[in-house]
C-alpha cells in the first residue's frame, strides 16, 4: 500500500507539473500572438533621405510654383487628384515655413516643385512617365541616392519631391520617402507620407556642414569615375 500511495503521489505531481508547463506555454503563445498583431497593425516608419546640388546658393530662392507630378499607383489605394492636393498643401506648408512664397508659373518662380510616386509593381519611375520640359534627374551624381531609395520589395511605395531651378532647369533639391504598406487605408498611407515630408524638409535649406559633406561625396564619385579601369 505504501508503494501505491507513493506512486499515486508521484503521478499527481507529474500531472501538476504538466498543467503548469501547459499554462506557461499558453501564456507565451498568447504573448507572441499579441505582439504579432501589434506589429501587424502599427504603421512602420518610412525610410527618408534627401539629396541636393552643393554648388547652389539656396538663399537666393525666394519663390516657387507647384507643378504636380507623376503617379505610379497600381498597387496603392490612393486617388491621384486627392493625393496631388495633399502633396501640394504639404509642400506649401513646408516651404512657406522656410520663408519662400508660392506664385503661379507665369510669375517666373525661382523654383518649380514636382513630385513622383512609384510602387514595386511599377519599379522604375521613368517608365511611361511624361516629364515635360524637365529631366528625370537619376543619372550622374543624382543616381547614387536614387538607387539607394529605389523600390525593391512588394507592398512598398516611394515618393519623391523635387525642387527644380526654374532658370537652369537643373535639380536643386530632392527628398525621398520609402514606406512599406501593410494596409489599404488611404488616410493611414497619407499620414505616414506627410510625416515623412515634414521630416525631410527639416533638411532644407542644406546646412554648411551638409554642403561641405556633399561636395566631398561628389569629389569622390568624380575621382572613382575618372580613375583608370583595370
Amino acid at each position: 500500500m505504501q508503494f501505491t500511495d507513493e506512486g499515486q503521489t508521484y503521478s499527481a505531481v507529474q500531472s501538476a507539473n504538466r498543467l503548469t508547463q501547459m499554462s506557461q506555454r499558453a501564456k507565451i503563445f498568447s504573448l507572441v500572438a499579441f505582439l504579432f498583431l501589434l506589429l501587424a497593425t502599427v504603421p512602420t516608419s518610412a525610410k527618408v533621405a534627401t539629396d541636393f546640388d552643393p554648388t547652389l546658393n539656396f538663399s537666393r530662392y525666394k519663390t516657387f510654383a507647384y507643378l504636380g507630378g507623376t503617379e505610379m499607383l497600381l498597387r496603392m489605394q490612393l486617388n491621384p487628384d486627392q493625393l496631388n492636393n495633399q502633396i501640394h498643401r504639404s509642400v506649401v506648408r513646408e516651404l512657406t515655413t522656410k520663408g519662400l512664397r508660392e506664385v503661379q508659373w507665369e510669375s517666373h518662380p525661382d523654383l518649380v516643385v514636382r513630385y513622383w510616386i512609384e510602387t514595386q509593381s511599377e519599379s522604375g519611375v521613368g517608365y511611361g512617365a511624361s516629364w515635360g520640359i524637365y529631366g528625370t534627374y537619376w543619372t550622374g551624381h543624382w543616381s547614387v541616392q536614387y538607387i539607394s531609395m529605389h523600390t525593391h520589395t512588394t507592398n512598398e511605395g516611394t515618393i519623391g519631391i523635387e525642387l527644380i531651378d526654374a532658370n537652369t532647369k537643373g535639380l536643386a533639391w530632392r527628398m525621398y520617402a520609402t514606406e512599406k504598406i501593410y494596409h489599404t487605408d488611404p488616410e493611414k498611407i497619407w499620414k505616414t507620407a506627410d510625416s515623412s515630408i515634414k521630416k525631410a524638409f527639416k533638411a532644407y535649406q542644406p546646412s554648411p556642414d551638409a554642403i561641405a559633406a556633399k561636395k566631398r561625396q561628389w569629389a569622390k564619385e568624380d575621382a572613382a569615375k575618372n580613375s583608370p579601369q583595370p
